[in-house]
């Protein structure tokens, strides 16, 4: 049995790796794609094939995008030159995030007809109704056009884009099965429980990734009126330090804003590709933590000691997806609007 994992980001290999070690399957070859920016345990992989740059994506512009996707292209095309060999394998399982990544699509739609697969929650698109229709029409048809034209075939895909609904895909892990979209297929993914030293501090979850949906404007915008609710707290005034944690994919934001919106206090701009669940449980702690709806807090929540959870306020100005309401409203989060 060969299985392949598609890592492009920290916490996707965190979860494969988690799910490797609770199967226990000796009788498999592990392969783990990812690139040189990204750590794994080596104990758990029998190969790990590296791309040379990262696969995130912080363009700002159509030019930039164009340049982008390209540059992701030929990466993408050495990659699928050393997966070559099982492309007539029988026996072959792939764990992926979504499809609208174009070696994940090509991978499960078009690499090897026997490919079973295996979807792996990556944030919070597991729980709500998200079809290529969602997108962006031109991000769409530039990854179809450029990846045609450099022979890595990008299928349009019915359905949810998790690709949950496709019947090669036999299952997905997800962290709360009960409220996924298709719990029937659902598991409950493997995730670890993390000693916590709480901090009087806030923390800010960016989500630069809605700039490219919903335009920068409108981001800054949300954004300052996520700084009127956190000055509107009654704790804020014993508050010293609050951080702001960028998101890995998206246009970086002007930190003046920001800095405009808190004068008085320190303010700590992170823009690191470690995932933001493990500097919060290694450095951050702080006791309040305010989002869009990022599935970091999501994260934080499930893996924070039981007795920690209820000394941390988590905080959601729901702007941009309210079919997310459910979830939070679950794990009693503090929803705004």
């Amino acid at each position: 049995m060969i299985n392949i994992y598609i890592g492009l980001s920290k916490n996707q290999i965190s979860s494969y790796e988690e799910i490797i070690k609770e199967n226990k399957n000796k009788d498999c070859e592990n392969i783990l794609i990812s690139n040189k920016t990204l750590e794994n345990d080596s104990i758990l992989w029998n190969k790990v094939i590296r791309a040379e740059q990262s696969f995130n994506n912080q363009s700002n512009g159509t030019l930039s995008a164009i340049k982008n996707i390209i540059v992701k292209i030929k990466q993408y095309k050495l990659v699928i030159k050393e997966l070559s060999i099982y492309k007539k394998e029988k026996k072959i399982t792939f764990y992926f995030t979504y499809l609208e990544d174009i070696l994940t699509n090509y991978l499960l739609l078009s690499f090897n007809k026997k490919m079973k697969g295996v979807v792996v929650e990556d944030g919070t698109l597991n729980y709500y109704p998200h079809t290529i229709k969602s997108l962006s029409k031109k991000k769409v048809f530039l990854k179809w056009f450029l990846s045609n034209l450099y022979n890595v075939r990008f299928k349009y895909y019915k359905g949810h884009s998790s690709g949950v609904e496709f019947e090669k895909v036999i299952k997905q892990y997800v962290r709360v099965p009960e409220l996924s979209m298709f719990p029937e297929k659902s598991v409950k993914l493997p995730y670890p429980t993390r000693i916590l030293n709480l901090t009087n501090t806030i923390l800010i979850i960016g989500q630069e990734g809605y700039i490219s949906q919903f335009g920068e404007e409108k981001y800054t915008n949300n954004l300052i009126d996520l700084t009127s609710l956190i000055k509107s707290m009654d704790y804020y005034s014993n508050i010293d330090r609050i951080y702001y944690k960028s998101h890995r994919n998206g246009k970086r934001i002007d930190i003046g804003v920001l800095k405009k919106q808190f004068i008085k206090k320190e303010l700590v701009y992170l823009d690191s590709d470690e995932p933001l669940e493990d500097l919060f449980f290694k450095k951050l702690g702080s006791k309040s933590v305010f989002s869009f709806d990022s599935s970091a807090l999501l994260n934080i929540y499930l893996e924070a000691e039981e007795e920690k959870k209820k000394e941390l306020s988590f905080n959601v100005l729901l702007r941009y997806n309210s079919l997310l309401e459910p979830i939070f409203k679950k794990f009693e989060f503090n929803i705004y609007r």
